[in-house]
């Protein structure tokens, strides 16, 4: 896919698994609550079933699917268990920054959307360097009316940067949070890295990229130069 700068003025990416790499703390510590309920799932299974959903939209499907009645505090300790993993130990996805950099060469605007709590946003994009670089313009469907897949958080994250839909590209790794920027309106690019593109194709995606460095291809850019 190339996409020429002319037909877009700003990308909002989704954050875990896109900006920084949570997704694999976030689906080991599921992975091992779940136990708690007698689903004895594979890592794999974990984040092809629920990677995109808020803790809350898990918690009711397990009390559908097992009948257990779920403790009040679960999604809180469930929270505040993998935000202590991503402040403690996470790392941008590799090759992301040299996409922020180019974004910024150029002039295009970028923001984030993502289903995660503010809270947990600032600790884990400021580890890596990006919440600072991104003044006012990270999203959480924690402060809109309806996370993903509603369009919700998208419209709020392209609100934050100034750009319309029509002139957004989302990039996105969960079939969920590409339904979302689809429904916004955008148009949006399957980061595949950990998904198998045929889910994000089929959930609208225009096309995927496995890597950063086809993202920059993808977008018409070219890393910046280091001096």
């Amino acid at each position: 896919m190339y996409l020429p700068h002319v037909d877009y003025d700003a990308v909002v990416f989704d954050c875990d698994g896109v900006l920084i790499d949570s997704e694999r703390l976030a689906v080991a510590i599921l992975r091992d609550d779940l136990t708690e309920f007698g689903l004895r799932l594979s890592e794999e299974e974990v984040h092809h079933r629920f990677t995109g959903w808020l803790t809350a939209q898990i918690a009711v499907t397990v009390a559908a699917e097992t009948g257990m009645a779920i403790p009040p505090d679960w999604v809180r300790r469930h929270n505040a268990l993998v935000r202590e993993a991503v402040a403690n130990g996470v790392e941008p996805i590799d090759g992301v920054i040299k996409v922020l950099d180019a974004l910024d060469a150029n002039g295009i605007g970028w923001g984030v959307a993502s289903q995660s709590d503010p809270s947990y946003l600032e600790r884990g994009l400021g580890r890596v360097g990006i919440w600072q670089r991104a003044p006012g313009r990270v999203a959480s469907a924690q402060t809109v009316a309806r996370p993903k897949p509603a369009p919700d958080v998208y419209l709020k994250a392209m609100e934050l940067v100034g750009a319309t839909p029509d002139r957004t590209i989302v990039v996105e790794d969960s079939p969920t949070g590409v339904r979302a920027g689809v429904a916004a309106g955008a148009r949006v690019i399957g980061f595949s890295a950990d998904r198998a593109p045929g889910d994000l194709i089929s959930a609208g995606a225009l096309d995927t990229v496995p890597a950063m460095t086809a993202l920059l291809v993808a977008l018409g850019l070219n890393p910046v130069a280091v001096a």
